[in-house]
């Protein structure tokens, strides 16, 4: 159980550096490949945003059918997806099109986060629930706060 449990902090951990990694570097992208000026850029973080919290009932419900790893799985391979679709969008790429890659993403990272959490807490006793929260919440924050130094 101790080995499943640091690799799935360790999966988490990869995770969130991964994904922060992208949003870190994204305004910079946005600016200089797809030429957006202003607030274009945080507007298309939003659209993943609302796409993720639209998603996380359903994603729960989905995980509850086929189970959490099949589930992470799929969004793992939806976040890829989005992601390397995003390399090769340009600034005349219409912007429904870069909607549906960043909804796409959105999806993919509320799968992938909603369904972590249990998994991690789901190893341990009911008297340790709140270590395995602490170990869960020690892996992400890690993660998103040496992601920006890294990246």
């Amino acid at each position: 159980m101790r080995r499943s449990l640091v690799l799935i902090l360790l999966s988490v951990f990869f995770w969130f550096m991964g994904y922060n990694a992208v949003t870190t570097a994204f305004s910079r992208y946005a600016i200089t490949v797809w030429k957006m000026e202003g607030g274009g850029f945080a507007s298309c973080l939003m659209v993943a945003m609302v796409a993720a919290i639209i998603s996380y009932l359903p994603t729960g419900a989905l995980s509850a059918r086929i189970g959490r790893k099949k589930t992470i799985l799929a969004g793992i391979v939806m976040l890829f997806t989005a992601f390397f679709a995003g390399c090769f969008m340009t600034a005349s790429t219409p912007s429904w099109l870069m909607s549906c890659m960043f909804c796409l993403a959105g999806v993919a990272w509320a799968t992938i986060n909603v369904n972590s959490f249990p998994m991690v807490v789901e190893m341990c006793t009911g008297a340790d629930v709140g270590k395995y929260t602490g170990y869960y919440y020690t892996a992400s924050m890690a993660a998103q706060s040496l992601t920006p130094t890294i990246s």
